[in-house]
């Protein structure tokens, strides 16, 4: 079932999958993606009006509005807006095979290529999990622009500071997904999700320029990403993960309840209920254990896609996602 927010629709992968099977085959990536646990099940995707990059225009300011007297004229006045382009990149990997290999193992040939081809797609899983959180293309141009250069200063408006200092930080990050909020891209007139194309056997050569017979497989994903409304995304940072595990009334104590609490309020009221948590193993660990202090953290268990366990927290869902650094650098001030 698609999502739809203000008449629009995006999807996850698996539902843009559907859209893409014209040969009656399954579209197995997306298949296997599911069976992960991680952000990427939980971004909505749409298609971008650019063939390489989203350009979004962004409302500013409001006009003046002002009292009258009879008699007395009212100013001119008008918005103030701006366009905003988020880039699409090409995330690429490739693979060959001595086809002598395959001849030997006649009988595990084919279960070798998918294994193959299981690693080389998780590879990129990971590596876009990381881009939506750390990509940066003042660093690196050829790729996508991720949420951490969006939000870097501890006192950005979506910015709660959990006071930590120096290189062994981490960040919580909270994400509204959908059309008008956050969005994962695909360039105009492609489609969605990671695509496997197997290479047919051909002449591949050794270092000395020796050719050999191969076959190949050939891994492409086009992806972007779009924070249409910069209020649809809260991040704590310089969370200190050495006092983690600190309990309420040790110096340095992390109080991930009044924490989230301040978080989850710069959220816009009408979207706190999509809201959705991101933090890696060391955070959810601590969250859960401050838990069991009464009066502190929110948490409650539920059931949510097949009968998985879920926690919530302040209502919106918690994701581990180790792609998220246990050694980020505190945060400054702008």
């Amino acid at each position: 079932m698609s999502t739809n927010y203000s008449g629009a629709t995006v999807r996850t992968l698996a539902e843009w999958g559907k859209f893409f099977t014209g040969d009656g085959k399954p579209n197995h990536i997306i298949e296997l993606m599911n069976q992960d646990d991680s952000i990427l099940d939980d971004v909505l995707w749409r298609e971008a009006n650019g063939y390489d990059g989203h350009t979004t225009t962004v409302r500013n300011g409001l006009p003046q509005v002002y009292w009258r007297r009879l008699y007395q004229g009212t100013p001119v006045s008008k918005s103030d807006v701006s366009m905003i382009k988020d880039p699409t990149a090409m995330l690429e990997g490739r693979n060959i095979i001595d086809v002598r290999l395959l001849e030997m193992h006649r009988n595990q040939a084919n279960a070798y290529r998918e294994g193959e081809a299981r690693a080389f797609m998780e590879s990129m899983r990971q590596k876009l999990a990381t881009a939506i959180f750390y990509g940066d293309v003042g660093s690196q141009p050829d790729g996508i622009h991720g949420l951490d250069p969006r939000y870097a200063y501890k006192n950005s408006p979506q910015v709660v500071d959990a006071g930590g200092s120096g290189a062994e930080c981490t960040s919580i990050f909270g994400i509204v997904w959908g059309e008008n909020e956050v969005s994962g891209l695909f360039p105009k007139e492609s489609r969605a999700g990671l695509l496997h194309k197997p290479v047919p056997e051909f002449d591949a050569y050794d270092d000395s320029g020796n050719a050999f017979r191969a076959v190949g497989d050939l891994f492409t994903w086009d992806v972007g990403l779009t924070v249409r409304d910069w209020r649809c995304v809260v991040r704590i940072c310089n969370i200190p993960v050495a006092d983690l595990g600190k309990t309420k009334g040790d110096a340095g104590f992390v109080d991930l309840h009044r924490l989230t609490i301040k978080a989850k309020n710069r959220i816009p009221v009408e979207k706190r209920s999509r809201l959705k948590w991101y933090m890696n193993q060391d955070v959810i660990t601590a969250l859960e254990l401050q838990a069991t202090d009464a009066g502190n953290v929110h948490l409650h268990y539920g059931e949510l896609l097949n009968s998985r366990p879920v926690t919530c927290l302040h209502g919106g869902v918690v994701r581990q996602n180790d792609a998220i650094l246990a050694t980020e650098t505190a945060l400054g001030g702008m």
